[in-house]
């Protein structure tokens, strides 16, 4: 008898997971649980999506906008190829943030204007050829 319970419990545990699992992935919402779209530029701008998404490209050389009273206020426009898109962002940037930086931009796109609340700067390719080059590597130093 006890054994038919847990088996049931165990049972009962699963299934339940399993609609979790399948609700969360089916049914993005806006608090970033569930998967989010990554749109182009030009995906955006043709779609209006309203809801959150992700966009990446390059931050367009001069564009950058930092707040004279606000440093954490910041705007600059997204490139992708000859589109663009303005970008308004509040909080603190990565180091790596300049122009022409590959970036990666969450939040919501509203009236013309896309409201980041998560900014990424993609890893610089630089940095990658002196790590896999063994022969860079001098061990004498340790």
């Amino acid at each position: 008898m006890a054994r038919h319970k847990i088996l049931i419990a165990i049972i009962g545990i699963s299934i339940i997971t399993a609609f979790w699992i399948t609700y969360v992935t089916l049914n993005p919402d806006q608090n970033g649980t569930g998967m989010m779209k990554f749109l182009s530029v030009y995906e955006l701008r043709a779609t209006q999506e309203s809801s959150r998404v992700r966009l990446g490209g390059k931050v367009a050389t001069g564009s950058i906008i930092i707040s004279a009273t606000d440093k954490l206020d910041a705007s600059f426009d997204l490139a992708q190829g000859e589109a663009s898109i303005p970008v308004k962002f509040y909080g603190t940037r990565p180091d790596l943030f300049k122009d022409d930086a590959e970036i990666i931009v969450e939040g919501n796109y509203h009236s013309g204007m896309f409201n980041a609340d998560q900014l990424q700067v993609k890893c610089a390719s630089r940095y990658e050829g002196t790590l896999r080059d063994e022969s860079s590597y001098n061990l004498d130093e340790l």
